[in-house]
C-alpha cells in the first residue's frame, strides 16, 4: 500500500510545481530580461557618464586653449608692432625706443618688458627701471638663451621659448623677433627685439588659475621627460586625459586635463541601477497582472493614432522645408523647378514671366559685415520682394544671393518691364544692417513666354532669365536687361568659339606676331612686344579682342602665354643666328600665368641671357588682392634674370606706390593717354608727369600707339625713351620682322 501511494504523493506534489511554472514563466523570463538589461544599462550609463564628463572637461580645456593662444598671439603681434617700428627707425636711441615701447605695451597684454638687441647684443630695454642687468647680453655667447635667438635670426621667423631664467631675474616666456632693414636692394639683418612674457599672468588671464582641472602643458605632443612639461606634471599625460593644442606660427603646445578627483566622480550608477530596478519591476508586474492588458491595448491603440497623426503632420511639415527657404521663408529652387515644371497658371491665357535676380554688392556686404550682416540683407531683399508680390505672383530664392520672380499676365511683354525696374527702384534703397546704412542693388534677367504654353516643360524659360541676367550684370549693376534671340545667339556663338579656342591650342593654331620698339632718340630698334594672334582656318587671323576673355573663362590663359613665351623665345634664337641686333623680347603674362604653382621652376629651365626677356604685366591686374603672391614670385622672376614691364600704364586701378613697390623695369604708358598729346597740353603735361616719375626712380617709359611722326617728335622732347606704334612699324609675324629689319640696316647704309 505505502509503494502504491507514493507516486499518488509525488504527482501531487509536480502537478502543483508545473502549474505555477507554467503560471510564473513569462513573470521569469521578464525578469531575467530585466536583470540583463539592468546589467546592460548601467554599464552604458557608466560609458555615457565617463564620456559626458570628458566632454565637459574637453570643453573647458579647449577654451582655456583658445585664451592661451589668443593672448600669446597678441603679445606677439604687440611684438611685431614694435619691431616694424624699429624697422623703420634703426637709428633711434634709448628713448626714442622706450617711447615707442611705451606706446605699444598695452596694459591689458601679458608683456611685462621689452629688449632690443641689435647685432645680437641688447641694447635698449623697456622698462628701463629693473631691467639695467639685461643691457649688454650678448645672445651669441649666453649659453642658455644663444640656441632661440640664432634660431629666430636664421629662421626669419618669431620663436617662443620658456620659461626662461632671466638675467634680470625670474623666470618668463620669452618671444624673439628678428628685424631686417630694406636697403631697397635687399633686406639687412639688424638684429632681434625681445618681448618677456609674465606666466603667472599669463595663465591666470587664460583661466588656468581658476579651473577644477588638473592641466598640465608640454611643448611635444607625447612627452616623456618632466623636463618637457612646463606646466603641471608628466603624470597627467597617463591619466588618460582629454588633449587640445594651441597652435602658433611660432609654436605648438600639447594641454592635456583630467579632473581633480580623477575620473567617475560624479557618475550617479547608484541611483541609476535603483530606478532601473524599478522600471524592470514596472514591465515585470503587468505579466502578472493579466487583466490589465485589455485595458493596455486599448491604450496602444489610442497612441497609435495620435503617432499617426503626428506623422501626418510631420511629412506636411518636411514637404513645406523641402520647398522653402529656411532663412527667408521664401520658396526655394525646387519649389521653381516644380512650378515649371507643372506649369500652374491662373487664367489659361496667361503667360508664365520669370525675372532673375542677383544682388549687386551682396559679397561686400559678407565681406565688411560678416554673415550675419548677409543674412539680414537678404531677409531685407526678400521683404521687399514679397512686397511686389501680386495675389498669383511668387518670390523665391533660389540659392546665394539670387532671387526668382514669378509672375503671369496675358500682356507680358509690358508688364515684365515694369516689374523689373520695380524690383530695380526697391532693391537700390538702403538696407539698414547694425544701425549702418547699407546700398546693395540688384541686376535683373527677364524672360517671359511669347503664348500660352499650357502643359509643356518651360525649364528652357529659366535659362533665357539666366542669359539676361549674365547680359545686365556684363552692361553695369543696378539695372535690368530683357531676353532676346540675340542673346542665345550670343551665348550659343561664345560656347562655339570656346570649343574651337580649345582645339586651337591642342592643334597649335595660335602663331606670334611682333611690333618693334624703337629707342627715342635714334629710332633704333630697342625690342620686340610678342602679340598672340589666332589662325583660325575659316575666320582668318585674329585679333586678342576675339579669343582673350574666351582664354580666361576657360581657365586656359596660363596655357596661352605659356606657349607664346616658347615661341618667342624660338624667334629670338633664329634671330640670334641671323645676326639680328634684336636686344630683348617682351610678353604678355597673365594673372592665372603668374599664379601657377610651376611657373618659377619652368623659367628656371629657359636658356635666355639675362635683360633678353621681359614679362609685361597689365596695370588692369588687381595688384592690391594679387600682393601675396605677386611678392613672392616677382622677385623670384628677377632673380632669373627676366625683367618686369607695367603695361597700359595709366588705364587700370593699382596705385603708384603699389606699382613701384615691384620696381619695374619699364612703365608703358597706354595709347589713350599718348593719343591726345598732339592737340592736348593737359595730357602733354601729364605724360610728362609720368616720364619725370620714370626717371626719379631710374625706370625707362614707353610710349605705346604712336600713330604719327609728330608723336614721335613730341614724345622725344618730353624725355620719353621708348617709343612703340604704326607710326614707326605695326605687328607683323617673324618673317616679315626680318625683313623689315634688312631694309632698316639697308637704308641705314645707305643714309651713312
Amino acid at each position: 500500500m505505502k509503494f502504491r501511494r507514493k507516486p499518488k504523493i509525488l504527482r501531487g506534489f509536480a502537478s502543483p510545481a508545473a502549474s505555477y511554472i507554467s503560471a510564473f514563466a513569462p513573470a521569469m523570463f521578464a525578469a531575467t530580461i530585466a536583470v540583463v538589461v539592468v546589467h546592460v544599462a548601467t554599464n552604458w550609463r557608466l560609458e555615457r557618464s565617463l564620456a559626458d564628463e570628458r566632454s565637459v572637461a574637453a570643453g573647458e580645456l579647449a577654451t582655456i586653449s583658445a585664451r592661451l593662444q589668443t593672448n600669446l598671439n597678441s603679445n606677439v603681434k604687440l611684438l611685431q608692432g614694435l619691431s616694424a617700428g624699429i624697422a623703420v627707425n634703426p637709428a633711434m636711441d634709448q628713448s626714442d625706443f622706450s617711447k615707442l615701447a611705451a606706446e605699444i605695451l598695452q596694459p591689458d597684454s601679458q608683456l611685462r618688458s621689452f629688449a632690443a638687441a641689435p647685432g645680437m647684443v641688447v641694447k635698449w630695454v623697456y622698462p628701463e627701471k629693473g631691467n639695467e642687468k639685461a643691457i649688454g647680453l650678448d645672445y651669441r655667447t649666453n649659453e642658455k638663451q644663444r640656441n632661440s635667438a640664432m634660431l629666430a635670426r636664421n629662421s626669419h621667423n618669431i620663436v617662443l621659448t620658456g620659461p626662461v631664467d632671466l638675467v634680470q631675474g625670474g623666470t618668463a616666456f620669452v618671444a624673439r623677433c628678428p628685424v631686417y632693414i630694406n636697403d631697397r636692394t635687399s633686406q639687412i639683418f639688424w638684429g632681434l627685439v625681445s618681448g618677456v612674457i609674465d606666466i603667472p599672468r599669463l595663465y591666470q588671464d587664460s583661466g588656468l588659475g581658476s579651473t577644477d582641472l588638473e592641466i598640465a602643458i608640454s611643448d611635444v605632443p607625447e612627452p616623456r621627460l618632466a623636463k618637457q612639461v612646463f606646466l603641471g606634471h608628466l603624470e597627467t599625460f597617463s591619466k588618460n586625459p582629454v588633449v587640445a593644442s594651441a597652435d602658433m606660427t611660432y609654436g605648438r603646445w600639447t594641454l592635456v586635463a583630467v579632473p581633480k578627483g580623477g575620473w567617475g566622480q560624479n557618475n550617479d550608477v547608484a541611483t541609476f541601477e535603483l530606478y532601473a530596478c524599478l522600471l524592470s519591476l514596472c514591465v515585470v508586474a503587468p505579466i502578472v497582472w493579466v487583466g490589465f492588458l485589455t485595458k493596455s491595448r486599448q491604450r496602444t491603440i489610442e497612441k497609435l493614432r495620435l503617432h499617426k497623426k503626428k506623422l501626418v503632420r510631420a511629412r506636411q511639415r518636411l514637404e513645406y522645408l523641402s520647398l522653402h527657404d529656411a532663412l527667408t521663408g521664401l520658396p526655394n529652387r525646387r519649389f521653381i523647378d516644380r512650378m515649371i515644371s507643372l506649369s500652374p497658371r491662373p487664367r489659361p491665357e496667361n503667360c508664365l514671366m520669370l525675372l532673375h535676380i542677383d544682388l549687386d554688392r551682396f559679397k561686400e556686404i559678407n565681406d565688411t559685415k560678416g554673415h550675419a550682416g548677409g543674412d539680414t540683407v537678404l531677409q531685407a531683399a526678400a521683404s521687399r520682394l514679397v512686397k511686389l508680390a501680386g495675389p498669383n505672383d511668387v518670390a523665391a530664392r533660389i540659392g546665394g544671393d539670387e532671387f526668382i520672380f514669378a509672375s503671369w499676365s496675358s500682356h507680358p511683354a509690358p508688364k515684365a518691364a515694369e516689374l523689373a525696374q520695380q524690383i530695380v527702384d526697391t532693391l537700390k534703397q538702403p538696407i539698414f544692417v547694425d544701425g549702418s546704412e547699407c546700398v546693395v542693388g540688384a541686376s535683373v534677367g527677364v524672360a517671359w513666354e511669347t503664348e500660352p504654353a499650357q502643359g509643356q516643360d518651360l525649364s528652357q524659360l529659366r535659362l533665357n532669365a539666366d542669359l539676361a541676367l549674365y547680359e545686365a550684370k556684363k552692361t553695369g549693376r543696378g539695372r535690368a536687361a530683357i531676353f532676346t534671340e540675340g542673346l542665345r545667339s550670343a551665348a550659343i556663338h561664345t560656347k562655339e568659339l570656346a570649343d574651337e579656342f580649345n582645339h586651337a591650342l591642342d592643334r597649335d593654331e595660335l602663331v606670334a606676331f611682333f611690333q618693334p620698339q624703337f629707342h627715342a632718340d635714334t629710332l633704333d630698334i630697342a625690342g620686340v612686344e610678342t602679340l598672340a594672334r589666332w589662325d583660325h582656318p575659316q575666320k582668318g587671323l585674329l585679333a586678342p579682342d576675339n579669343f582673350l576673355t574666351v582664354a580666361e573663362n576657360l581657365g586656359r590663359s596660363g596655357d596661352m602665354d605659356r606657349l607664346i613665351l616658347q615661341k618667342a623665345l624660338f624667334e629670338l634664337t633664329r634671330w640670334d643666328s641671323l645676326g639680328m641686333r634684336i636686344p630683348r623680347v617682351s610678353v604678355n603674362i597673365s594673372t592665372r600665368r603668374l599664379a601657377q604653382a610651376n611657373l618659377l621652376a619652368e623659367l628656371s629651365e629657359l636658356n635666355v641671357a639675362k635683360g633678353r626677356l621681359c614679362f609685361e604685366l597689365l596695370e588692369t591686374i588687381s595688384f592690391d588682392d594679387l600682393q601675396p603672391v605677386l611678392n613672392e614670385v616677382i622677385p623670384a622672376v628677377k632673380e632669373l634674370g627676366i625683367e618686369i614691364e607695367i603695361d597700359d600704364f595709366g588705364t587700370g586701378h593699382a596705385s603708384i606706390v603699389s606699382l613701384l613697390r615691384f620696381e619695374p623695369r619699364r612703365l608703358k604708358i597706354d595709347r589713350e593717354i599718348i593719343n591726345p598729346i598732339v592737340t592736348s597740353p593737359s595730357q602733354r603735361r601729364l605724360v610728362s608727369s609720368i616720364i619725370e616719375i620714370g626717371r626719379s626712380q631710374n625706370i625707362d617709359i614707353v610710349a605705346e600707339g604712336v600713330e604719327t611722326m609728330e608723336h614721335a617728335t613730341i614724345l622725344k622732347e618730353l624725355g620719353c625713351h621708348l617709343l612703340q606704334g604704326y607710326a614707326l612699324a605695326r605687328p607683323m609675324s617673324s618673317k616679315q620682322l626680318i625683313e623689315f629689319c634688312r631694309t632698316k640696316h639697308k637704308d641705314l647704309k645707305m643714309a651713312g
